[in-house]
């Protein structure tokens, strides 16, 4: 856009601007570099937090409480910027003269609305303009002493075009021969106060919410200015609001229409009153960061490019939901009308509005604050019918918000809105409202206000995220956990070359939780686990999912913790995925095991379990996979335990049965406590788990056990005796393992599943047959099935050590992943 010099141009300073000398001093800066180039009107808002203080003065006054408290820390705020300046030698004549006779003025008001009980509207107004009337005097003031030729208006070039004492629209027709004549001067800037306008009388009226930005558009609209521009603490229209969702953009452009849906529906960067007459005037409206001036910001016009979908998101909350219901809706007309204009005459503005297919119900939104009065005018309204029960009683939910997805684009693109939803699911959200205008420029939903940070992340990450993203909540950090962190930080460049984004938010040991609002660095992860790590409960896992504000986390189990497992049900019920490496869950009774997979069904959530039978093999998803396909298990054997496998294969070598136990423990292969592998309770979970997974309703209890050796000939021994012990049995297995090979076969500690029946124990096999040759750590899964028979399908490999665990952990982790859609 080529601009000439001396061309008008607005700027509109924000309270957030203003909020110090700091503030005013970077909004100067601003103003004096635009001064070359054009004719600058200077539009400000009141100190930041005045208005809300003059606000409370009034309301609390009118309770017959002393008004004057909030008063005086109105008028501290604004002196304690003019002491600012007078500290560094600068006057403020225009601005401390007026804040001195406000002061007196403003009290005598406060304290006669106390008396009174009351405060007449043109009154509120008059007291609630004050703040921009300080501010616009000191900002003369300060480009005066910075050698500028800055001149202050009132509004009276302003006429309300009706008699509302707040919330008045501008005659812009009328204002245009007064903003001439008020910029006949020879000024480098005109600045005049914002939010209201005088009328014809010279009483203020006020131009209601964010009524400066609709200043700054009118006073844009009167005097023919080529551009307006929304100064700020904020660097433009973002993608989605960056204080929730981090990864947020900055838009370099949007078009008018799209500008009003995302102020609408809780953008809050420009008002959508303001917009109105810049879009009629087609003057581009610039929205900057007044402490970042170098960004470019982003511009509102009429030409902006379109968006291939979606151009933002916006959550607006403190909204409440008003729902009519009753056979009396169906084919009546006007209702709507009624609805409308009952809350129009109470001044309640409406969000949305939905009426549903059947006629039967209409629900509409409003500000949460609107709550009370909205629900006491529509029972007054529709009394008659409330009285005879041709309407139901009218519902209200509060505590409500409006997530929209804006972008001129999506009316050109299909799917758009099952897009929508599918990501408010994906988040654990669930939707009360929806509704679609016909512009189809927006899609609105309406949730509980507390799933809106969730639900608005997880759009955002829908419908812009270019990576796959994914958060994890590790319990569990011994062996395979740390293994599994130290492959994560190994990953790391692979990932982002995928575009995958995994981020540790916490770490649980047995007593110690460390959480991170980002990512945990994994460098030195056991130091702050160490340092800041804090005692916890289960409930605390529970709660870190809304704490943080995570779409689909991962809850990662490498406990052995029977009572972690016993809340999974739990953790799929609060939105998290589950990748256990720990087994018990899914060995407990056959209730919550199927409790557990009703739970992921209806959270549509993933509970993974790879490792619990052969570490780091596929077998799981390989069976599953044959099942739903169609196949059928006719029998299974396998070799489950790592370290009976290390065990058995030094028996097979001649090595005592005591000996092979002590070498398998100095080699890390067995429990802390070898019993726990010595029982066989340990490859029975195993095929418990391989049972139910092809359809057999079987108990723990069901499964027959022998163990290596008797439990009650070694279950009482003290530990470190039990090397000892082992040595009464050496002659025993010495001889079963030469009986075994005068046949040409070995010993095994074989799981095994025929005929529905499943039983563990020791057996011979032919040394050349599929479980003959498994030794030395390695597991083995022999597959009969209707497909695979007489040759068996056969996965084979070391099914026990932290790296291999740890690796199919990492890989059900990655089958978690929900990734975002192609735009």
């Amino acid at each position: 856009m080529s601009n000439t010099p001396r061309q008008l141009l607005v700027q509109k300073f924000g309270g957030t601007s203003l909020a110090d000398l700091r503030g005013f001093d970077a909004s100067a800066s601003v103003i004096g570099g635009y001064t070359d180039e054009y004719r600058v009107i200077v539009v400000l808002s009141a100190v930041k937090g005045v208005t809300d203080l003059l606000l409370a003065a009034i309301d609390t006054s009118m309770e017959g409480e002393d008004g004057t408290v909030h008063l005086a820390e109105a008028i501290r705020r604004e002196r304690a910027i003019l002491e600012a300046l007078a500290a560094e030698g600068i006057a403020a004549p225009r601005a401390g003269k007026y804040l001195s006779e406000q002061d007196e003025v403003l009290s005598r008001m406060v304290e006669g609305i106390r008396l009174l009980g009351q405060c007449p509207e043109e009154t509120r107004a008059r007291i609630l303009a004050t703040g921009e009337g300080f501010s616009s005097r000191l900002m003369v003031d300060l480009l005066e002493g910075r050698g500028y030729r800055a001149e202050w208006s009132d509004t009276d070039i302003l006429p309300p075009a009706n008699d509302d004492w707040l919330d008045t629209l501008i005659d812009i027709d009328a204002a245009v021969p007064r903003v001439r004549e008020r910029l006949a001067g020879d000024s480098q800037v005109v600045v005049l106060p914002g939010f209201y306008g005088r009328n014809s009388n010279g009483d203020i009226q006020l131009l209601g919410r964010n009524g400066t930005d609709y200043s700054a558009a009118v006073m844009a609209a009167a005097s023919g200015a080529g551009l307006c521009q929304i100064w700020k603490e904020v660097d433009g229209f973002f993608t989605a609001d960056p204080r929730i969702v981090k990864n947020a953009r900055c838009l370099e452009e949007v078009s008018y229409e799209e500008a009003m849906e995302l102020t609408y529906y809780g953008a809050n960067v420009i008002s959508a009153k303001a917009l109105m007459p810049l879009a009629a005037k087609g003057i581009p409206c610039q929205v900057r960061n007044t402490y970042a001036p170098e960004l470019p910001g982003t511009l509102v016009h009429g030409e902006a490019k379109r968006a291939e979908t979606v151009r933002g998101i916006s959550h607006l909350h403190g909204v409440s939901t008003v729902t009519l219901q009753g056979g009396f809706l169906r084919g009546r007309v006007g209702v709507a009308q009624r609805v409308m204009g009952t809350l129009a005459g109470v001044s309640v503005s409406t969000l949305l509005i939905v009426h549903s297919s059947s006629e039967y119900s209409l629900t509409l939104c409003v500000r949460q604050v609107d709550e009370k009065k909205a629900l006491r005018a529509l029972r007054e309204e529709f009394h008659f019918e409330l009285l005879h029960d041709l309407l139901e009683d009218i519902n209200v939910l509060s505590d409500r918000a409006v997530i929209s997805l804006v972008g001129e684009g999506m009316k050109h693109a299909r799917g758009i809105a099952a897009r929508f939803l599918t990501a408010i699911s994906t988040a654990g959200v669930n939707v009360e409202v929806i509704a679609q205008g016909s512009t189809e420029f927006s899609i609105s939903v309406v949730v509980m206000g507390e799933d809106a940070q969730a639900a608005a992340r997880s759009c955002h990450t829908a419908f812009f995220g270019r990576s796959t993203h994914f958060d994890v909540v590790l319990l569990g950090c011994g062996n395979v956990g740390g293994e599994l962190l130290a492959q994560f930080q190994r990953q790391e460049e692979a990932l982002a070359s995928h575009h995958m984004d995994l981020r540790v938010r916490a770490i649980a040991s047995s007593d110690r939780l460390l959480l991170a609002d980002d990512t945990i660095g994994l460098a030195h992860w056991r130091e702050a686990l160490e340092r800041e790590g804090r005692p916890y409960g289960l409930d605390d896992i529970v709660a870190i999912r809304k704490r943080l504000g995570l779409l689909s986390p991962t809850l990662i189990d490498c406990t052995t913790d029977g009572e972690v497992a016993s809340q999974y049900v739990r953790f799929l019920d609060a939105g998290y995925n589950i990748v256990a490496a720990n087994k018990k869950a899914n060995t407990r009774d056959y209730e919550y095991y199927l409790a557990m997979r009703d739970a992921e069904k209806r959270n549509f959530r993933k509970f993974l379990y790879e490792t619990n039978v052969a570490a780091g093999l596929p077998f799981i998803d390989t069976l599953q996979s044959l099942i739903r396909s169609g196949d059928e298990l006719n029998t299974f054997e396998g070799i489950l335990s790592g370290s009976l496998s290390m065990i058995f294969g030094l028996l097979e070598d001649g090595v005592p049965l005591s000996q092979a136990v002590a070498r398998a423990m100095e080699l890390g292969y067995t429990e802390p406590d070898p019993r726990d592998d010595l029982s066989g309770m340990d490859v029975a979970r195993k095929l418990l788990i391989i049972a139910r997974e092809v359809g057999l309703r079987l108990e723990l209890d069901d499964i027959a056990v022998e163990p290596v050796v008797p439990m009650d000939a070694v279950g009482q021994v003290a530990q470190e005796g039990l090397i000892e012990a082992l040595r009464g049995h050496d002659a025993e297995f010495g001889q079963r393992i030469a009986a075994a090979a005068g046949e040409r076969k070995v010993l095994r500690y074989v799981a095994r599943i025929e005929d529905g029946a499943c039983r563990v124990s020791i057996e011979a096999v032919a040394q050349d047959g599929p479980l003959g040759a498994i030794r030395d750590g390695e597991n083995a899964l022999v597959i009969h099935s209707r497909y695979y028979q007489p040759i068996p399908m056969v996965l084979r490999g070391y099914g026990a050590g932290a790296a291999v665990t740890a690796a199919g952990v990492f890989g059900d982790l990655l089958k978690t992943v929900w990734r975002p859609l192609d735009n």
